[in-house]
This record gives C-alpha cells, structure tokens and sequence, in this order.
C-alpha cells in the first residue's frame, strides 16, 4: 500500500483529487463516472467501486483518497448498521477514539469534522465496528454540546466543520430575475499597509513580487502595481478606500499593490484576496517580498498558495432541509429571549456601498501599559474587553443601552508542521458575548472575555479538524474554502456588532533594507461580515500598537467613526490605568491571533 501523499506537493502527470477530465502525458482523458441521472456525480463514483476494486494510488481522485485511506486502516467506512445514521450517504469515520474526523459526502457534497468521542470501537485484534456503548457516549456528547450552546447563547457558538462541492455537476445557469440586476457583492480582502522609513524601488519592488508569487504574479495585469504620489493623508486615505474597494477575481493575481511615495517614507499598500490568505497569511507574503527584495533569500522559491490549487473544488452552496430550518428558528427564537441581542447603532449612516478607514497609532507609553497589563489573559483579552465596553457605551449615549454584545476575535490556526512555503487562510472566528452584568467595569468585563477565549482555545474544535485535515492529505481541501467560520449553530450571523484580529506584536516586521530603512507602520484590517459590521485589526511594531476601524457607510460617517475610535481608545486607557496593572510584560495577542 502506497502511503498518502499530500496534496501540497503535485505529480505533473495528474491532479489530487481530481474531478474533471485530466489531460495526462499520453493524451488519455479518462471518463468521470455518472450518477443515475448521467451528470458526473462523486457519491455515485465511490458507491460503484466494489470491494474488491483494485486498491488506487493516492492523489488519483477523489475516489482514490478515500478509499486509500480507508484501505490503509486509517478510515471506517460506514456500511449496513453505520448507514442508519447517515442514509443516502457515503461516511468515513477515522480510526481514532477521541478528536476523530468524520468525512460524509452526499452526491457532489463533501464535509467534515472533528467527532469528540467515537462511535466506533476500536480493538487491535479485530475490524472497527460500532459500539452501542460508545455509540450512546458519541450521542450524549453531542446533544451536551447543542445544550451547552443553547443555554449559554452565542457564547457557545465555536463549532467548525469543512463544507466543499466537487464540480462532477456543473451548476445550472441560473436566469436572472426579469428587470432586476444582480446586486454588486463587497469585496471580500484584507487590508494590509507598510510604512518604511525610507524610499523603495519600483524595479526591485516588481522583481520581489515575482519571484515570491511566481505565476500568481502577473505584472502586465492593469492595476497590479501601481506608484502613486501622496502629499498628505488625505490623498493616501484616498488611495486607500480606492484600492481596497477592487474586487478580485480569482483567475488573477490574488492581491493588487500601491506604492505611495510619502514625505516621511514610501508605503506599501496591499489589497489580498481574502480567499487566499489571512492577515498572518498576508504578512507571510509580504516578509517573503521583503526578503526578496533585499537579497536575502539564497534561492528565492516561489510560495504555494493553497487556495490556488487546481483543485475542483470551491465552498458548497447553503442547504438545507424545513425541518432544519426549523429547528434554527427555533433555536434562535429561546436564544434571543434569554439574552437579546444589541447591534451597533448606526450614525449618520449613508445608502452608498462601500467602507471607510479610521487608523489610529497609540503613543509607545499606552502601548507599553498594555502589554505590562497584569491579568491572567492575552493583550488580545484587554482589547475585547475595551470593545464591549466602547460599543456599551456608545449603544447608552445613543438611547439603546443594555442587551447582549458579542463581537467576533479571528484565532489562527497554523499548525507548526506545515511547510514555510505553504500559504493559506488558516483563522477561524470564534464569539465572544457579555450580558450588562459583565460589563459594570473593566475589570468584570475582562474577566467574563478572558473566561470565554480561555474556554474557547482548550475546546477548540478548528484546531482539531485542521490537524485531522493534514494527518489525512486534505489539509488542501480547507484552504478552497473561501470563506472559513467558525458557523454558529443556527447560521444568523446578524447577532454581531464588530469583529477583531489582533497580528500581535511583530519582532519581525518585514524588512527591506537598505535605502528603505526599518519598516515603522504596519496597518491590517479583517473584512468585516456583517453588512453592518465593524471590523477592527490591530498590529504592534517599533513599540506602538497601530489600529484600523474599518467601517461600512451604512454604518458610520467618517466623523462618527473618529468617534467611536475616540470612545474604543479611552477605554483601553482606562484599562491601562487600572490598579491590576503592573510592570510584568503579558504576551500580545499569543492566543487568539
């Protein structure tokens, strides 16, 4: 038995996992098998595979992952008793006890997650087989969990599963409704800007570029790199909207670059696809492009950007039966009256699409009282816990005091294992929720979030199914996805006032040497999900925390989110000037990214 190969590394004679016609070496195409209705159809090509098929070589197909591991002993695949639980489904359960991956697939469908405790009973001497005493504990489980959540409202919402479609089935075109046009979608990217010291060449700067991305790179596409000039901060903010407001294909290069020379140094602005990276994913990149650009890599390699894989795969479309349809409504009607929920106010909110950028620089000394900050969480804690409070506050000073906030905090998930060169969007968001009773102060305040992100880190369930994912060769699978949560169970996601993502402080901002001198500013933002959701990132370097408010139109006008920045920062000074506070150094951002 051949072991796995990752999909990381690809035979030029074939794809893994592929779905549609390959053209291999010898001109052979070979034929997809079909479902009943003659469309290609995945389920269809593992239910007509006998047991005694040849055993396939990895990477072959979708077919051939599958049942090479469950050939090799790593998977059970379910059969007559085990499909009582998922009829009309093909299942495959991994052979371990506890933190299992449990892989369903359901015509062109492909899921998984990570199973707490197993069905299966698992002995040296025999086959796996169901167990009715671990099958209760695998259901008991399970239902203890949705309790946990419901009782415990969005505080408990951190369930996270991979949820993929095979093109085998072409999607039907859809006609447009008569007389309506399609409305334009947001851009879905990350925001990411460099300021140096000095001045960076444009030559060098486009070489740095291509030999980091390769033929992700194209720099004859219009707009991939442009120099612009900016006198003064309006015009780079300017710059900024105009930039971060492009939506990118994916067939392209899956970022678009500014260069705005700057009295006080050239800034390097970044719009990535956010599909393909995360803001960790983004600086990754730009370090490389550093490196690159002031000669340090000995052999400079391109990066692997996992979500560019020629992979026939993408993000399965949202499904689902009345009955589960139901059961959310109902879920979200008991939630919304234990705890209700309380959004944002908007002010002096427009109609106009789009997002406006608020930064914000701490001076050195409130940074410094914020990683000295003495309490038992991460930098990242103090930050959510200032947010709560300024959205309470702002909520009271607009007539809508009271009721549950919950913000969403971005956690990465990248495994230590994986190559330098791989790339991918690896964070998940997890909510974190206070009642008005966990918001009387600071102090009461960080301790109901610091109890909630502890909670959430040691029972993570993304960190499981991402080590699950690697171990078993489909780690690829995941970075397809473009859009990767942490779902609530009953998929509203109108519950959330802003989202954070805090890079934490960088002891190794990217570097470009030279005439570019250090590199002093770093700005991030996160996308924000909600159409009227705030989005907050937050990266330190050269000893000062740097903020950006990004903030949808039908949200803010700028001057209400200057306000609203004025209110967020008193709060992290208030914090900072907290009788807990002492001159020990925490970690920022360790924990939730």
């Amino acid at each position: 038995m051949s072991t796995p190969r990752s999909p990381l590394r690809r035979s030029p004679s074939h794809d893994p996992l592929v779905g549609r016609p390959v053209e291999l070496d010898d001109g052979v195409r070979p034929e997809p098998a079909r479902d009943h209705a003659g469309a290609p159809n995945l389920q269809a090509l593992l239910e007509d595979r006998g047991d005694g098929a040849e055993a396939p070589e990895a990477g072959d197909d979708p077919v051939g992952l599958l049942r090479m591991l469950e050939e090799g002993g790593r998977f059970h695949r379910d059969r007559w008793l085990g499909r009582i639980f998922h009829p009309g489904k093909v299942s495959f359960r991994e052979t371990r006890s506890d933190n299992s991956l449990h892989v369903t697939v359901d015509g062109n469908r492909m899921s998984a997650h990570v199973d707490r405790v197993s069905p299966l009973d698992l002995k040296a001497e025999r086959a796996s087989r169901y167990s009715l005493l671990r099958v209760a504990a695998h259901n008991v489980s399970g239902m203890a969990g949705d309790l946990v959540r419901l009782l415990r409202g969005r505080q408990g919402d951190h369930r996270c599963e991979l949820d993929c479609q095979w093109w085998g089935r072409p999607e039907p075109a859809r006609e447009p409704s008569e007389g309506a046009a399609p409305a334009p979608r947001p851009p879905w990217n990350v925001q990411v800007e460099l300021r140096v010291a000095g001045r960076l060449d444009e030559s060098r700067l486009r070489q740095a570029l291509a030999e980091t991305l390769g033929r992700h790179w194209s720099d004859g596409q219009a707009g991939a790199l442009e120099v612009v000039d900016c006198p003064d901060e309006t015009a780079l903010r300017a710059i900024r909207v105009e930039l971060q407001s492009l939506t990118i294909p994916l067939g392209s290069s899956p970022l678009r670059v500014r260069l705005a020379r700057r009295p006080r140094g050239d800034v390097v602005m970044v719009n990535f696809h956010h599909a393909v990276v995360d803001g960790f994913g983004a600086l990754q990149v730009l370090r490389s492009v550093a490196r690159s650009y002031a000669g340090q890599s000995q052999r400079p390699s391109a990066l692997d950007l996992l979500a560019l894989h020629d992979l026939p795969v993408a993000p399965a479309a949202a499904v689902g039966t009345r009955g589960v349809w139901l059961y959310r409504a109902a879920v979200e009607a008991v939630r919304n009256l234990l705890t209700p929920p309380a959004l944002l106010v908007p002010d002096h909110a427009g109609k106009k699409p789009g997002f406006g950028y608020h930064v914000v620089n701490l001076p050195e000394d409130a940074t410094r009282a914020l990683i000295h900050f003495d309490h038992p969480g991460t930098s990242t804690d103090v930050l959510l816990a200032a947010l709560h409070l300024a959205i309470a506050s702002w909520n009271a000073e607009h007539g809508r005091p009271g009721g549950r906030i919950s913000v969403l905090v971005s956690a990465n998930l990248r495994s230590p294992e994986l190559p330098a060169e791989a790339v991918g969007n690896f964070s998940v968001t997890a909510r974190v929720s206070t009642s008005r009773r966990g918001r009387v102060n600071t102090a009461v305040a960080l301790e109901a979030v610091t109890a909630q992100t502890g909670r959430n880190r040691r029972r993570r369930t993304g960190t499981a199914l991402l080590e699950a994912l690697s171990r078993s060769g489909l780690l690829a699978l995941w970075a397809k996805q473009s859009a990767i949560v942490l779902e609530p169970v009953t998929g509203n996601r109108n519950v959330d006032s802003a989202m954070l993502c805090n890079l934490g402080r960088l002891s190794e901002p990217p570097a470009f040497g030279g005439d570019a001198g250090e590199t002093v500013e770093v700005w991030f933002s996160p996308p924000t999900r909600i159409p009227i959701g705030l989005s907050i990132g937050a990266a330190t370097v050269s000893g000062r925390m740097h903020l950006v408010f990004r903030y949808p139109y039908r949200l803010f006008d700028d001057d209400a989110a200057h306000r609203f920045a004025q209110g967020y920062v008193h709060q992290l000074r208030l914090a900072a000037v907290s009788p807990r506070s002492t001159g020990r150094p925490k970690p920022v951002g360790a924990a939730l990214g």
